[in-house]
């Protein structure tokens, strides 16, 4: 419709990148504001890691988990450095995710997306499964999840930087 002279839009990359293509090839282009995909990288900085690591790890899935993890501030991915206070930060996390109870996604669609990602990270030879939450037993039911992977790995394969939209992230 030519009366049309903006578009707000939030979701996913895809969806918004048809959407801009589409607000571009109009007679008269028109802006796309949009807020697109949700992995919000959470940096651990090393003295906050030795300082709370723990406390940091039990909070990061109170965030991961809220409204089964489609909120736009949801943190998809953590980069830290390697050593002891990542591990004790990953071990709170993983405590935590294991007794974070299942929640409903919006809709089957959602929930289908979700579903893939979490097996595309399940089943990539670069991640590693480090503890998912109980299974809900109705209809599109989120089972948080929390994956890690090195760096390199990380860097090589474009399947772990793909948004996993829900309550599962990968710690680089």
């Amino acid at each position: 419709d030519p009366r049309i002279k903006a578009v707000g839009f939030t979701g996913s990359r895809s969806g918004g990148t048809a959407l801009m293509q589409t607000a571009q090839a109009r007679p008269e282009p028109i802006p796309v504001y949009a807020e697109m995909s949700s992995i919000n990288p959470v940096f651990l900085l090393p003295e906050a890691l030795r300082a709370r690591g723990r406390e940091l790890g039990e909070a990061f899935i109170g965030s991961l988990t809220m409204g089964a993890g489609q909120f736009c501030t949801n943190p998809g991915l953590v980069i830290a450095v390697k050593g002891e206070a990542l591990d004790g930060f990953v071990e709170a996390a993983a405590e935590t995710i294991r007794s974070a109870s299942a929640q409903t996604m919006l809709t089957p669609g959602i929930h289908d997306a979700y579903t893939q990602g979490v097996n595309t990270l399940a089943d990539s030879q670069s991640a590693r499964e480090v503890a998912r939450g109980p299974a809900g037993d109705g209809p599109n039911q989120c089972q948080a999840g929390l994956f890690v992977a090195d760096a390199q790995d990380f860097l090589k394969d474009d399947a772990l930087q793909a948004e996993v939209f829900g309550s599962t992230s990968l710690v680089v």
